[in-house]
């Protein structure tokens, strides 16, 4: 730890200006008792009962008063060392997940989804976090390389904020976790590449956050549209959980309209199929689910799973989403490889996170900016 340095330097330098005092305060002693002799203890006593103890007071004042900021200056010191110690050691800090700090925390459990596409499972400690009160949250974790020294942002599966404070304030079982991230492993990713190598349960990830990447007020939309391609449905798992998880099927009030439209390879690439759809069946007149997959299956049983074999186009997103209605609020967000998200709604900006221009299919179906979110 970085920290440890910062210990030990105020430590050594405590030692030594004490040390120094201690050798002055024995140069006044001397003339009480050479270095050449080693007085037996009966007769130190005896030595000091017989000489003037005015004297001695006298002879061991200077000893500090030629120095007397080095006592002050050593006291500070193991202070500070002290303070800094008791405040990197403390449980609350060194245990809790941070926002503007890294924490390392033991991987769990592990599980490959393809050959190149894992879930991983991370144990945390949650601080006490202020709830958000709205399912339209979504929030990143991030994960640092301790090789190379980059960082990079993770959707997980589950939010971390809460939306709702809990019943009763001094109840803290959610201070422990699990986090799930879904890492992909591409061949010229470093941090994918780590992330893959270093899943083995016991071993440890360095992770700061939670982070908000975006959110909209409770009840200011009306249908939430969400078109995501590979990993990029990390972050709509997300707002399903938060949004669907927390009811039951006999209570969906107040819900939004959400449409899900799910870009893949294969079917057996498209993650997490199985709990998506349990929404849809669990919510039919709330959800709304999509798949589109690049290679059709040969098997009669999943073809029935795939709605398009094929690109997605302005036809299916005319179809499936329609044109821009003043009179509904709908908000979509789109999240995938640059590719999608530039045809589909234009490109990014040049700056780090900068949304850039509406333009694409969403801009010729008459979506503004302040409608479309891209991740």
């Amino acid at each position: 730890s970085t920290n440890v340095p910062v210990i030990w330097v105020l430590g050594k330098l405590a030692m030594a200006i004490l040390s120094n005092s201690r050798r002055l305060a024995r140069g006044c002693t001397t003339t009480l008792f050479p270095p050449r002799t080693r007085p037996h203890p009966h007769e130190l006593r005896l030595r000091y009962s017989q000489s003037d103890s005015s004297k001695l007071s006298v002879r061991l004042r200077p000893a500090f008063a030629q120095n007397p900021r080095s006592f002050i200056a050593a006291s500070v010191l193991l202070v500070a060392s002290g303070t800094v110690w008791a405040y990197y050691r403390s449980p609350s800090r060194d245990e809790e997940m941070k926002a503007d700090r890294y924490r390392p925390f033991h991987i769990s459990n592990s599980k490959l989804l393809t050959a190149d596409a894992a879930l991983i499972g991370i144990d945390v400690s949650l601080p006490a976090l202020e709830p958000v009160d709205s399912p339209f949250y979504i929030e990143s974790v991030y994960v640092k390389h301790p090789a190379v020294q980059i960082e990079r942002p993770y959707t997980p599966l589950s939010s971390i904020t809460p939306p709702q404070g809990p019943k009763d304030p001094t109840d803290r079982t959610e201070d422990k976790s699990t986090i799930e991230l879904l890492v992909k492993r591409y061949q010229d990713g470093d941090m994918s590449t780590y992330l893959h190598h270093i899943k083995t349960p016991g071993n440890q990830l360095e992770i700061r956050g939670p982070v908000p990447t975006w959110w909209y007020p409770k009840g200011e939309i009306d249908e939430l549209v969400f078109i995501a391609a590979g990993t990029g449905i990390t972050p709509a798992i997300q707002l399903l959980r938060r949004t669907f998880q927390p009811l039951s099927p006999q209570t969906p009030v107040g819900l939004p309209n959400f449409q899900l439209i799910y870009l893949a390879r294969s079917l057996e690439s498209a993650y997490l199929l199985d709990e998506i759809q349990s929404y849809q069946s669990a919510y039919p007149e709330s959800m709304n689910f999509k798949l589109l997959v690049a290679d059709q299956a040969s098997n009669q049983v999943s073809s029935k799973l795939i709605d398009k074999v094929g690109r997605l186009e302005l036809s299916d997103i005319r179809k499936w989403v329609g044109s821009n209605n003043s009179n509904k609020k709908k908000m979509i967000i789109v999240c995938g490889p640059d590719s999608l998200i530039c045809a589909v709604a234009g490109c990014k900006g040049p700056g780090y996170n900068s949304q850039g221009d509406i333009g694409g299919m969403l801009k010729t179906l008459g979506y503004s900016s302040d409608q479309v979110v891209k991740l």
